[in-house]
This record gives structure tokens, C-alpha cells and sequence, in this order.
């Protein structure tokens, strides 16, 4: 048996998929909170982000997202 080692372009490539997967994890969780904030269903809009390749689909999301609407603000007496 033979014993492990580590060769730099394999910690560097174990690196960047991790980089990438954190990245995505972010943005979509980013376009979630964003629609549900939004009033539209945040599941689904992750979906077709997610599936419409995830930097395209974030960036169509960006453009096409509707207005926020303002939140009236309560006033104590």
C-alpha cells in the first residue's frame, strides 16, 4: 500500500472546487432570500438560476427582478 501524498496541483484543484462551491452556495442563496423578500417564490427562482448556469442566471435575476416594495413603517402613539 502505497502511502498518500500530497501534490500541489491536486491541494490546488481541491481548493478551487471548494472556492467554487462555496461561491455558489452563496449566490443562490443570495437570489433565495432576495425573491422571497421580494414576494415571489424563492425555491423556484433558485432553481431556474441554478439550472440556467448560475452566474448567467444570477445576472438575469439581477436585471429582470421586480421592484421592492416599501414596507410601511409602524408608528407607536
Amino acid at each position: 500500500m502505497e502511502p498518500i501524498t500530497f501534490d500541489i496541483t491536486n491541494v490546488l484543484f481541491l481548493t478551487l472546487v471548494g472556492l467554487y462551491l462555496v461561491l455558489l452556495g452563496v449566490i443562490l442563496a443570495y437570489v433565495y432570500f432576495d425573491a422571497e423578500q421580494r414576494g415571489l417564490n424563492g425555491l423556484i427562482i433558485t432553481l431556474l438560476t441554478f439550472f440556467s448556469g448560475t452566474i448567467a442566471g444570477a445576472l438575469a435575476w439581477l436585471l429582470l427582478r421586480p421592484k421592492l416594495k416599501p414596507q410601511p413603517i409602524p408608528v407607536k402613539k
